[in-house]
């Protein structure tokens, strides 16, 4: 039989386990009633509206005055800035793809991985912006985006393979690679060119060119990607040719130093 320390102990994770999921709930939604939230997360109305007045009062939710509704705070985003503000390639990768994405006039994303995906932390050269699902905040899957493959190339094959076994793979497009052994044939050749291609394996329409940078602290710190409308691929040497170029100069910048797997 548990001891009390031990109930005590189980219910308190119970309480976050459903806090964290009336705040990711109320993330999708523009606001939501208190019925409407309680129903959506299965909880007793009774049970929601405790934990909500909780959040309330650590400022991670927000009552609207007019309505009545609950809306996520802006206190999450303001807890993932300051990380996003802590690493230390954040200033140098950004001036660098403003700079790339004036350049070329194509869309320039900065990402990191975030437990197995990709985080857009930013974002210049809105220039086709219809065509693009992408923004700051968004993750993504690594297996089918150029910048997800580029980081993938620098882990070994036994820890890809790894990876894909615990994978909930979902078939983006039609173009989105699910074999393995064409996936890890494609991750070679990405070691191979030192970059990688998203050729509408994320979103139709969608042509991407990505490659890693490295710091002095990390193999891996983070990537950056040139986004571009699928019938201007035609152009791709160009945009690899500047990818890598900014990549490299990020690296140079940061003290590190870009050395591909060879298995």
């Amino acid at each position: 039989m548990a001891t009390k320390e031990e109930q005590l102990g189980t219910s308190k994770v119970q309480s976050i386990d459903r806090a964290v999921l009336i705040l990711e709930t109320l993330a999708d939604h523009s606001s939501l009633g208190l019925g409407e939230l309680s129903e959506k997360v299965g909880l007793h109305k009774a049970t929601t509206h405790r934990i909500v007045h909780s959040l309330i009062e650590n400022g991670f939710i927000e009552q609207l005055d007019e309505t009545k509704q609950y809306r996520v705070s802006l206190r999450m985003f303001e807890l993932g800035n300051k990380r996003v503000q802590n690493i230390d390639f954040i200033n140098v990768a950004k001036s660098n793809i403003r700079q790339l994405s004036e350049e070329i006039k194509q869309t320039v994303h900065l990402v990191i991985e975030d437990n197995d995906e990709i985080l857009y932390i930013d974002k210049y050269g809105d220039y086709h912006e219809s065509k693009m699902r992408s923004k700051i905040g968004l993750k993504a899957p690594l297996y089918c985006t150029a910048v997800g493959k580029a980081m993938l190339a620098m882990r070994t094959n036994n820890e890809i393979s790894a990876y894909w076994e615990n994978l909930e793979l979902e078939q983006k497009t039609e173009h989105t690679l699910t074999n393995y052994k064409h996936f890890i044939e494609e991750i070679e050749k990405v070691r191979e060119d030192g970059y990688a291609l998203d050729d509408e394996e994320f979103e139709y329409g969608v042509f991407c060119v990505g490659s890693i940078f490295s710091s002095y602290k990390e193999s891996v710190a983070g990537a950056i990607s040139i986004s571009l409308p699928i019938e201007e691929k035609t152009n791709k040497e160009h945009y690899i040719r500047k990818t890598c170029e900014y990549a490299e100069r990020i690296t140079q910048l940061l003290g590190g130093s870009l050395n591909y797997l060879s298995k």
